[in-house]
């Protein structure tokens, strides 16, 4: 999925207000936000999701470390040996490879707990009259919302929906 860079995000929020302005909409828009990462977190799923983020770590620190034993000996001046040449590029693929399949195998398993999330988020639109639903993480990274009051996070609220499912 391709990020939106913050210019774009306020352009977006922009011509939404604008819209729902000139198209004469009566309701009020009504903003709330998500740490969509810890409510996924809390899904029954998200212990795998997190399982599996440490052993791609794990296993793609290993990787880089040997990797950067042959980074440093070209750093310190000497040339690789055609066997470490081979070796490099050999790490280099293995790290791109490991990296791709953990990425598929996480987004498989945070699949059920995405969709779980997706669903209460819907149901507590309807139910609160929430126009806007933004992830609290992603707005604080694009510089997005520079404040927002605390009782507008609605985390605790789908968490708890979770576990009562």
């Amino acid at each position: 999925m391709k990020r939106l860079t913050a210019l774009s995000v306020i352009a977006v929020l922009a011509a939404m207000f604008a819209f729902s302005h000139l198209s004469g909409q009566s309701r009020e828009t009504k903003v709330v936000f998500i740490r969509s990462q810890a409510a996924i977190l809390a899904h029954p799923a998200g212990a795998q999701v997190d399982q599996l983020k440490q052993q791609a770590q794990e296993e793609v620190d290993g990787l880089v470390a040997s990797l950067q034993e042959l980074e440093a000996k070209v750093a310190a001046g000497n040339e690789l040996t055609p066997e470490e040449n081979e070796r490099y590029q050999a790490l280099v693929t293995s790290i791109n490879a490991v990296q791709q399949r953990y990425a598929q195998e996480i987004d498989a398993a945070a699949r059920p707990a995405i969709e779980d999330v997706n669903g209460i988020l819907a149901t507590l639109a309807e139910e609160n009259g929430y126009t806007i639903i933004m992830d609290a993480d992603e707005a604080r990274n694009l510089d997005l919302v520079v404040y927002a009051d605390d009782d507008l996070d609605i985390t605790q609220m789908v968490i708890d929906r979770l576990t009562a499912q």
